[in-house]
């Protein structure tokens, strides 16, 4: 018999939501903001809404088959696809992961940079070290998830109180924001800035994280078998915990995490519009100039804040989705310093060849958008296989709206392509 949660044990549920909710405020998504916010004002506000909007549905989905299924993504690749299927989606998701961490040393880098002064190598190289420091925190959330998650959770608490900052001093035009909500494309150019910041929102080492993260909440057998039945966990004040509670808190944590990093997400664009807009400025550091120019030195500060915590929660997060693939698909753990060398060191490498860092974060959220659909189409197959989630399929709505988004992001990065190398589509 399943019993209704007290508040308190719903609150013991809370927390998956918001360790991924890390990925959608991450440095690449500063960077895809503030470029598109200066070169298009408001106009593509509409992108960060629908991909944030996106995000909840792929999210939610990945609960329910982590829940159900009682594997992540990457092991049930692993399971039922032909084996060199398994090995390129694992080739893709790394990849995915280098360009990830990129997005976060490089952010970090430029966070110390402006808080310190220190030359942007140097920033880096402060934020990798304080990235295995991090790792610390590893131990505590085998321990016990609460404390890991806290930590986490502070993280996000300054990113998301210093765009409110930014926003209150911004005092951005309504009649331009709400114009900034209805879909267009300014010109050509547009469509390279929108599937970027779809690439900064929809996150596929997220959704590979999500479904290895519900499951660590319960303390379920990660061994279990796909179509396994597994006995019901016990709240606290003596209510059970079954699959479809379990999935009901997590939906709830996940849509409520998710519309605060759109929140955060849309703030970023609109400051940038507000400040950025004409001036032609299209880097994170000259933004920083800028906003210290137009609000004073104190918005600056605050800006570079943000990026450090940003750029720290989102490598640590990025780290362990790293273990997750790796262990899911090659069914190999290796320990979480070994794990942070394989894309910290690409990263470091990028920053100290001197590549002009806003076009590198923009790119590297441009691979991860081409990179979706390796983790989109499965996710999409699994949840509509009934002897995997019995009765917890999706409904046919769920899946004509998946199918959806899946056929539009493989859509956008078709005409991305098409229109980088010059050809029609």
């Amino acid at each position: 018999m399943t019993a209704r949660p007290s508040l308190r044990s719903f609150l013991a549920y809370v927390g998956p939501g918001f360790l991924v909710s890390v990925a959608y405020m991450d440095p690449g998504n500063w960077a895809t903001n503030i470029a598109g916010g200066a070169r298009y004002g408001t106009a593509l506000l509409w992108v960060v809404v629908l991909s944030s909007l996106m995000a909840i549905v792929i999210q939610v989905v990945a609960a329910k088959v982590g829940i159900v299924a009682g594997a992540n993504i990457a092991r049930l690749c692993r399971r039922r696809f032909p084996t060199p299927l398994v090995y390129v989606s694992w080739g893709a998701a790394e990849l995915a992961m280098i360009a990830t961490d990129i997005a976060e040393i490089v952010g970090a880098g430029i966070g110390f940079h402006l808080l310190l002064g220190v030359p942007l190598a140097g920033g880096a190289i402060v934020a990798g070290a304080l990235s295995f420091l991090l790792l610390a925190a590893r131990s505590a959330y085998k321990r016990g998830y609460r404390s890991f998650e806290l930590l986490i959770a502070a993280f996000v608490a300054v990113i998301g109180f210093a765009f409110l900052f930014e926003l209150v001093l911004a005092r951005p035009d309504a009649g331009a924001v709400a114009a900034g909500l209805v879909p267009s494309l300014p010109d050509a150019g547009a469509l390279f800035y929108a599937v970027g910041i779809l690439g900064a929102t929809v996150m596929p080492h997220s959704v590979y994280l999500h479904t290895q993260l519900v499951q660590d909440r319960r303390g379920r057998a990660e061994e279990a078998s796909d179509a396994a039945a597994i006995e019901p966990q016990i709240f606290s004040d003596g209510g059970v915990v079954d699959d479809r509670t379990h999935f009901r808190l997590e939906a709830f944590d996940t849509g409520f995490a998710l519309f605060g990093a759109m929140f955060v997400n849309a703030a970023m664009l609109v400051v940038a519009a507000s400040a950025l807009f004409g001036s032609g400025v299209a880097t994170i550091e000259a933004a920083s100039a800028t906003l210290q120019s137009v609000f004073g030195p104190l918005a600056s500060e605050v800006f570079g804040l943000a990026l450090v915590a940003a750029g720290l929660s989102s490598s640590f997060v990025a780290t362990m989705a790293g273990q997750t693939v790796m262990d899911g698909f090659l069914d190999l753990q290796i320990p979480a310093w070994a794990r942070r060398l394989v894309t910290l060191v690409p990263s470091l490498t990028v920053v100290l060849l001197g590549f002009e860092t806003t076009t590198v974060l923009v790119a590297s959220q441009v691979a991860l958008s081409l990179e979706l659909p390796f983790v989109l189409i499965p996710l999409l197959w699994f949840s509509t296989r009934r002897d995997l989630l019995g009765d917890a399929v999706n409904r046919r709505s769920t899946t004509a709206l998946l199918a959806a988004i899946v056929a539009l992001i493989v859509g956008l990065n078709a005409l991305l392509i098409a229109n980088t190398f010059g050809l029609t589509v």
